[in-house]
């Protein structure tokens, strides 16, 4: 080594020493200013009490880990947690872990306490059972066949060992319509609330159960009369109430005819029945949806039109004004008129939310307190938490709460931007205009943006023309639309009504116009399905925003955009999904094409599938297009010895009884699974020894196959549920997913009652050959 490079070494040995303490001294400078960072913001936090927000977060964790996890636990044990844990939370202020426990421990307790109250009797399997009962509710949809909700009270031929206490009982048959409460009797052909299409649909068991339907029903013919020298019914409160709605949306759709009338029976009365198919579709694809159902929107709108109302009533009238505080008797008189509204839209769950919200916002302006904060959200959050838990898992609450935790939040900073910018003069007229516009630009953004994730996890869909439509929209809803409603209530008393209800309907018109246009030209797109741990994360996010007062909100970008990474389900799809009905089948081939059994299969699963596993443009492939099942005919008498004489032939012109014919159809997956259904079980033996999954749609008492093939029956399908079948990637084996994941779960425990009486109709030679 010459001398010029073994200087040159000494003097990188010299200055080695001192870069890394250079670096080591940034490093700790970098961290100083961070700690002195977050120390200003959380002193912040500190300071607007944004920990209390940390309490409806610890029940909503609560209340997942007993729906979500199976956990049953003890309610006098949650109970006496949560007063321990608040206890020690209330002697220490300073710590928030004590009194956050406490309140996860609550919603433990407030779930584990929902779940004891309600007593919901689901009906198991399918049955045709004479019943007897009372009208609770009825209405007529746009075929006018009418839908009764009856409370059974008797059941004959057969007498059912479990029978719902509710039941909705569709009649097409013609009859004079029954009034609610006269007696509903009739035979009737029940079956239970449909579980998931596919494991990680929607259970609509789940809703059912809360809401006290047990069953769901088919009048076979009409209902019986009432006798003659029955006594007529002594009618309920409730019943005299539930009347008066129906004879208010008698009125409505009496003036406003068509799917305006329904519609406005909608938004005014709750009563969504006789509204046309293709007037939901456009509302439907355009992200409109929200206005048939009685929401926040609606109530907010109503409250606060009242208000205003009251106030420009009590501002006409001077000595009034100087004598009476006019805005705490607005709140009052909007608080009556929104408890009416409640009241009027049948105390639905989710109008019953939104009443609350409103309610609390009322209340902290009787006191004086500002009202669009999210302090009262949070409040709000909490009650509905401890009133119905499980409305914490329903896609109503998670979009109505998304959307009014963004527009609070964004409202705002709005708010405080404009008192930043304003010099305290009036502003002109058109720029307090465009300043409305920009307002309902951004609030319906931002609703938009906070609705989206929770839109496309529970429905697998995306409205493409949503901002634009709600834009287009919300402002004839609001100026046009619901002031008219308000006002069409109180004329209609003296019977002044009819013109409101008349304009009203024409603002409809202009709404269903924008939809129809909109929706032809760009419909929704499907999204596929959703991770429950990016939907989990985009939640974190959107609470980060809304909810945290200093710069620690910036918090909330790369966790929304962590959570847009991982919250599409990017698994491949399974080969083959079986209905829990044992008859809706389909194949998904290499394309992602859908292939189901049928030539026309239920619009209802099938659609649940193809939004679920989006595939090409033509993914509804039937059986001409894309033969995937090789089917043929089995009639009954092939499967019968044939007469050995003509002694037992029938006469010549004798009617000969024949069941219907039996399908045996066979059908190979993109990765070799050889697949065989059939609905006669005496091929049972030969569709096992032919496929690596048989499916029998009959009740069999088997539940394996000697040639180790899956086995899939009525039986064993009223237990799991519908199925995804795949192969597994690793071992090479079947893999089968379950859409029923806990039987044991309360909206589920059906599953494992005793059968019906009627489970089965025998047909001939069932009794011999039965398996």
């Amino acid at each position: 080594m010459s001398a010029t490079e073994g200087s040159r070494t000494a003097d990188n040995a010299l200055g080695a020493e001192p870069q890394f303490g250079s670096v080591r001294l940034r490093s700790a400078r970098f961290w100083s200013r961070f700690r002195m960072w977050l120390g200003e913001q959380i002193a912040v936090e500190t300071e607007a009490r944004t920990s209390f927000y940390l309490l409806p977060l610890g029940l909503m964790l609560g209340i997942l880990a007993v729906y979500g996890a199976d956990w049953r636990p003890s309610l006098s044990v949650c109970l006496v947690t949560a007063a321990g844990l608040a206890g020690l939370g209330w002697a220490r202020p300073a710590a928030k872990v004590p009194m956050f426990a406490a309140f996860v421990a609550l919603g433990a307790a407030s779930a584990a306490y929902e779940l004891q109250r309600v007593d919901t009797v689901i009906f198991s399997g399918e049955a045709t059972v004479r019943i007897d009962g009372r009208v609770l509710w009825r209405d007529r949809d746009e075929r006018g066949r009418m839908r009764y909700l009856v409370a059974i009270e008797r059941t004959e031929r057969p007498t059912l060992s479990r029978p719902p206490q509710h039941a909705e009982i569709l009649v097409t048959a013609r009859h004079a319509p029954i009034e609610v409460g006269q007696r509903y009797r009739g035979l009737v052909r029940l079956r239970a609330p449909s579980g998931p299409a596919l494991p990680g649909g929607y259970d609509f068991a789940f809703g059912a159960f809360f809401e006290g339907l047990g069953a769901y029903g088919f009048a076979l013919g009409a209902p019986g009369p009432t006798p003659p020298d029955e006594a007529a019914p002594t009618l309920t409160a409730t019943e005299r109430f539930v009347r008066m709605r129906l004879a208010i949306s008698d009125r409505i759709r009496s003036v406003i005819d068509g799917p305006e009338g329904a519609v406005a029976a909608a938004i005014i009365s709750g009563e969504r029945s006789g509204i046309p198919d293709d007037v939901e579709r456009w509302l439907r694809v355009t992200g409109l949806s929200h206005v048939l159902s009685i929401s926040g929107l609606h109530m907010a709108l109503v409250a606060g039109f009242a208000m205003v109302l009251v106030r420009c009533a009590c501002a006409s009238v001077p000595s009034v004004a100087l004598r009476l505080p006019a805005k705490k008797l607005a709140a009052v008189v909007a608080l009556g008129v929104s408890a009416f509204y409640l009241a009027l839209a049948g105390l639905d769950v989710a109008t019953t939310r939104s009443f609350l919200m409103i309610a609390i916002m009322l209340t902290a302006a009787l006191f004086d307190r500002a009202a669009l904060t999210l302090r009262n959200v949070a409040l709000a959050a909490i009650v509905i938490f401890l009133t119905t838990p499980h409305a914490l898992l329903t896609a109503s609450f998670q979009m109505s709460f998304g959307a009014t935790a963004a527009i609070v939040g964004i409202y705002g900073a709005l708010t405080r931007w404009h008192r930043k910018r304003s010099d305290g003069t009036s502003e002109r007229f058109v720029v307090r205009l465009l300043l409305f516009f920009v307002g309902i630009a951004v609030t319906s953004t931002v609703a938009g943006i906070a609705t989206a994730p929770y839109a496309a996890y529970h429905f697998q869909r995306m409205a493409p023309f949503g901002l634009v439509a709600n834009m287009l929209t919300l402002p004839i809803f609001s100026f046009w639309i619901m002031p008219l409603a308000l006002v069409a209530m109180v004329a209609m008393p003296f019977g002044l009504d009819a013109a409101p209800f008349w304009l009203l309907g024409k603002g409809l018109t202009l709404v269903f116009a924008i939809a129809r246009y909109l929706a032809e030209r760009l419909p929704d797109a499907p999204t596929g399905l959703l991770t429950n741990i990016g939907l989990a994360i985009l939640t974190l996010a959107l609470l980060t925003a809304c909810f945290l007062a200093s710069r620690l909100r910036l918090v909330a970008i790369p966790t929304a955009l962590v959570g847009l990474l991982l919250v599409p389900d990017r698994t491949a799809p399974p080969e083959l999904l079986v209905f829990e009905d044992g008859r809706e089948v389909a194949i998904i081939d290499a394309d992602g094409r859908l292939s189901p059994l049928k030539a026309r299969p239920n619009g209802f699963v099938f659609g649940q599938w193809e939004r679920a596993y989006p595939g090409p443009a033509d993914t509804r492939a039937t059986d001409a297009k894309n033969p995937a099942f090789a089917c043929e005919t089995i009639e009954e008498s092939s499967s019968a010895e044939p007469e050995s004489s003509a002694a037992g032939a029938p006469a010549k012109g004798e009617k000969v009884k024949r069941a219907a014919p039996r399908r045996y159809c066979r059908a190979t997956t993109r990765t070799g699974i050889r697949v065989v259904w059939t609905d006669d079980y005496r091929r049972l033996g030969q569709a096992c020894d032919e496929s690596d999954v048989a499916i029998v749609a009959r009740v069999v008492r088997l539940t394996v196959c000697r040639s180790a093939a899956r086995l899939v029956t009525l039986r064993t399908l009223r237990t799991t549920g519908s199925l995804s079948i795949a192969r597994e990637a690793t071992a090479g084996g079947i893999a089968v997913t379950s859409a029923i994941r806990m039987p044991s779960e309360e909206w589920n425990r059906h599953r494992a009652a005793p059968w019906p009486e009627a489970w089965r109709k025998p047909t001939d030679g069932d009794a011999s050959a039965t398996p």
